[in-house]
């Protein structure tokens, strides 16, 4: 009998109740309380909002629902039709089940189709894929048609990220406006993607509500009498700022065995680009030193070489703009008394580049990224032995020359499907690559995630970046990028729970001082790392200090993220903005929190507008932050 794990993200049947919320009036309390049964799981506890979802599995192509379920060890099982049946089980507020196959097939995806009553319900999140995806929360509306699902998951590269949203939530979601709300997460995604849709067909409270896995590309070939063991999801019903905390800590993450410190100091890229040169990193160096020493609270300031080193994307030795190599820039650094770190995205491989001419057995059929400046890209191949030798070699390779934090970035090819040497999806493929990584990178180097699917990266990752490229190099720096860095984050801090979030740095130049404020707030409320990336060198003296400060030094390096107060919009945007839009029309277009609060209490508000506003009693200039009253 084959048994394989599954990043699974359902249940059956169910019925959860609850009551009271962030903007509730004060009633009784409610309790989620699971049980079993003929009819699923149900739990009724007197209060106002339901779930009730029964499986599909899609096999072959074809979706068998299910029929019925019966009482069975510790759950229950559902059949789907010939194809075999569905069992769950339910510990508290964690969520797992198991596919029985009783007939040969490729297993393509598993949904679970159903209903929820959430009164007061005025939007969900739709988080997207990787880091650089739009996310946020959009208005409830019709479902959309099979077709239009079908391809919002199909999107990939920078489709994704660019994404409108309105389909469907990758990994978590979370439901709610008044009263009590809903919150699904995924607590791994270790085989297949996991998704979920949440819509309003009519006025009112019900919902109709879709969480699934797979059905993105993925297939796996089970034979009869093989079982298919998924992962658990967290299902909570409850304010909502409490549940997705409670969300936060279930989920599985390096942080939670090895915790590490928020890092602090300067990165190459945000100016210099791919012109970085060890001459540019000396110099930068000494002067990130003037600026953020005082903030480093017993620290070395981190200095990191990131794209521009390498020879190729694939062929991960320095060119000819480090003549030292980049041992020789880490033994200069080291004197000086810096950490280093350096940048590659080790998943991702030139069509041009001595590595894939030499071993095109090593990249995986079928996957393919078009770089904006660099060209054709190809994946690398963990499952074939000699190209994960490889990976584990590069990896290995610049540990030894000094760096001991790698960033590793374009992680989210590693997650496509494709033809590999052996039959995975891409999210197996994605966890092997990971483990290989980390495994070669050793324990005490820091890895930081970036263009990376969350959930997936916590059990490697030592940070994880939350949101997109604060610049371009064809845009510069641009107030544009802010709202959107917002955004992600008011999405995303309870992973910022599970992990240290990076926010990118703070970026000194072209923006006015209470945008540039304004971004270093961002950055402080993201509480996972402290960075500066502008060519200090050529930066006017009057903007070196602007930005910083004792208390968001403070902020950014607590490793605690802050917590946006209105979760939920008034008016949630039907689709998600995105950076791009708002370059062009130069006004914000995206609808990001207001209101902010710390994990020790402080209170703050930020005026993404272009007019002055008043929030919470309070005059905001425009694109400012301020302080407020506890």
């Amino acid at each position: 009998m084959l048994v394989v794990r599954v990043a699974l993200f359902g249940f059956v049947a169910l019925s959860l109740a609850g009551c009271g919320g962030d903007d509730a009036p004060a009633q009784k309390s409610c309790h989620t309380s699971l049980r079993a049964s003929d009819v699923g799981l149900s739990a009724s506890d007197g209060c106002s909002t339901t779930l009730s979802l029964l499986p599909r599995v899609r096999m072959d192509g074809t979706w068998h629902s299910a029929s019925g379920c019966v009482p069975a060890a510790a759950g229950v099982d559902c059949a789907v039709g010939p194809v075999g049946s569905v069992h769950l089980e339910v510990d508290a507020t964690r969520v797992s089940l198991r596919f029985d196959a009783a007939a040969g097939g490729a297993l393509q995806a598993i949904s679970l189709d159903g209903s929820a009553r959430v009164p007061g319900a005025r939007g969900f999140l739709s988080n997207g894929f990787q880091s650089w995806s739009q996310s946020g929360v959009v208005a409830l509306a019709p479902a959309p048609s099979e077709s239009d699902l079908e391809a919002a998951l199909a999107l990939r590269g920078d489709g994704e990220v660019t994404r409108e949203g309105s389909e469907l939530s990758n990994a978590f979601t979370f439901v709610g406006g008044s009263g009590s709300g809903l919150v699904l997460g995924a607590l791994a995604e270790q085989r297949f993607r996991v998704w979920m849709s949440v819509h309003r067909e009519h006025d009112g409270d019900d919902l109709t509500v879709r969480v699934g896995e797979g059905n993105t590309g993925e297939s796996i070939a089970v034979a009869a009498g093989d079982v298919v063991e998924g992962e658990p999801l967290h299902v909570e019903l409850g304010p909502l700022e409490a549940s997705l905390e409670h969300y936060a800590a279930a989920l599985p993450s390096r942080r939670q065995t090895t915790p590490r410190d928020a890092q602090i100091g300067w990165n190459s890229w945000y100016e210099l680009w791919d012109t970085v040169d060890a001459g540019a990193m000396d110099e930068n160096a000494a002067l990130a030193s003037g600026i953020l020493g005082s903030y480093a609270d017993g620290r070395k300031l981190r200095i990191v070489v990131d794209d521009g080193w390498q020879q190729a994307w694939g062929d991960w030795q320095p060119n000819d703009k480090f003549p030292n190599g980049l041992s020789g820039l880490a033994t200069t650094l080291h004197a000086q008394g810096y950490e280093v770190g350096v940048w590659l995205a080790p998943l991702l491989v030139a069509e041009s580049s001595a590595v894939a001419q030499a071993h095109p057995d090593w990249l995986v059929g079928g996957a393919s990224y078009n770089h904006p400046k660099h060209g054709a890209m190809r994946v690398l191949d963990v499952t074939q032995p000699q190209a994960a030798a490889h990976l584990a070699q590069v990896i290995s390779s610049i540990v030894g020359w000094g760096y001991d934090l790698l960033k590793i970035d374009f992680l989210f090819a590693g997650t496509w499907e494709g033809t590999r040497a052996e039959a995975v999806t891409g999210m197996q493929a994605y966890a092997r690559a990971l483990e290989i990584i980390r495994k070669a990178a050793g324990e005490s180097t820091v890895l930081v995630a970036v263009g990376a699917p969350g959930v997936a990266s916590l059990p490697w990752v030592d940070g994880w970046r939350l949101g997109g490229d604060i610049a371009l190099e064809n845009t510069g720096v641009r107030w544009a990028y802010l709202p959107s860095q917002g955004r992600s984050l008011a999405a995303r801090w309870p992973l910022c729970r599970a992990t240290l979030c990076d926010a990118d740095p703070v970026m000194l130049r072209d923006l006015t001082q209470d945008e540039v404020d304004t971004g270093a707030s961002i950055v402080a409320f993201a509480g996972g790392a402290l960075f500066l990336s502008d060519d200090l060198r050529v930066l006017p003296d009057e903007r070196k200090g602007w930005g910083l400060n004792a208390e968001r030094a403070q902020l950014a390096l607590s490793a605690a993220p802050a917590v946006p107060e209105d979760l939920v919009p008034d008016a949630p945007p039907e689709i998600l903005s995105n950076v791009f839009i708002d370059l062009v029309r130069q006004s914000t277009t995206h609808v990001v929190p207001e209101r902010w609060r710390t994990a020790d209490g402080r209170r703050y508000a930020i005026n993404w507008s272009e007019e002055a506003t008043t929030i919470a009693g309070h005059t905001v200039l425009p694109h400012a932050t301020i302080a407020l009253s506890p």
